[in-house]
């Protein structure tokens, strides 16, 4: 039975009705890897219960609230029921020791989770201009870490993202720098792990990306990794 994967997702109003919102090649890319995707459609404890493994994905900013700062001028839309969703899921993902996968908004969320802060905007508040609109850089990856053994060094990797994060959330250690950006963090003690760039734009049939490494191989390993986890191993 193939690793079931719970996907997270916006909420959009369309003709006055809520609708959720997910690109389809995050699905396309956990299928890819083995695994069986899930919309999540909301914040059910039994989803944490039946869920093998949990896939934070991008999106809309996070409330400044969340990380205890002022809102600024250059942040972003926010969307605060899945804020609250997604806070949920992974608290009940982490109490049951389950393996998370944050990407970009989804790393974001983790750090926030973890009492972390972001910078609302790179270029307004770091100085950190040429990252976004899919802008290919380079990152280099740390020792002893998943990424530096899935992939080496360093890799090119895209930017779709305006915020990144400020202070690291508790016990959590970067895995993945862009100079003063961080790029990648995992949990100490925990199967959590994130990435800054879209790796799910870097696989499959329809890659949009093209530099850079196949990232079916982190899509893999996650699922993998989520296998083990519901076997008990």
């Amino acid at each position: 039975m193939k690793p079931l994967i719970l996907l997270t997702a916006g909420l959009e109003t369309v003709r006055g009705m809520d609708q959720r919102q997910l690109f389809q090649n995050y699905a396309d890319a956990v299928r890819l890897a083995g695994g069986q995707p899930v919309l999540a459609l909301g914040a059910d404890e039994e989803l944490a219960d039946r869920a093998d493994g949990l896939f934070l994905t991008g999106g809309v900013d996070i409330e400044p609230e969340r990380y205890g700062c002022e809102r600024r001028p250059w942040c972003g839309q926010a969307d605060l029921l899945r804020d609250q969703e997604e806070l949920k899921l992974f608290e009940w993902f982490t109490e049951r020791k389950k393996p998370v996968l944050g990407v970009c908004r989804g790393m974001q969320l983790i750090n926030t989770a973890l009492g972390g802060t972001l910078w609302q905007d790179q270029k307004k508040e770091q100085g950190v201009d040429g990252h976004g609109d899919g802008a290919v850089h380079p990152v280099s990856l740390s020792p002893d870490s998943m990424l530096f053994r899935l992939f080496g060094g360093e890799i090119l990797v895209n930017s779709y993202h305006h915020q990144s994060v400020r202070g690291l959330g508790r016990e959590l250690k970067v895995t993945a720098m862009s100079g003063e950006i961080v790029e990648g963090f995992e949990h100490q003690y925990l199967p959590v792990w994130a990435v800054q760039w879209h790796p799910e734009r870097m696989t499959g049939t329809v890659r949009i990306t093209r530099e850079g490494p196949d990232m079916n191989t982190l899509f893999q390993w996650f699922v993998r990794t989520s296998a083990v986890s519901a076997s008990g191993i």
